[in-house]
């Protein structure tokens, strides 16, 4: 994946506890993986908002439901697959 070069502000704690903990060649790395997953979970709950109320049968009320759900789902679908592959 390609990568750009940015400026970042952090708080001076923040950054202070980041130099403490994470060697200088390594905190692109830290800080890119953090972004990455803030990134995916905000991205789920706006999913999980848009989607609100379209299973109110199946007392769909967190996300961890939501995602217990989509995981039964996925492996059906994987088993299904799986099944179909292997008759050639």
């Amino acid at each position: 994946m390609p990568v750009e070069k940015i400026n970042v502000t952090l708080p001076g704690e923040t950054l202070a506890k980041l130099r403490r903990l994470v060697p200088s060649g390594e905190r692109s790395h830290v800080i890119a993986e953090a972004t990455s997953r803030y990134v995916e979970e905000r991205t789920q709950k706006a999913v999980f908002r848009q989607v609100a109320g379209l299973w109110k049968d199946r007392r769909l009320r967190t996300q961890s439901d939501v995602n217990r759900l989509l995981k039964r789902l996925r492996g059906s679908t994987s088993h299904r697959l799986t099944r179909l592959l292997s008759r050639g």
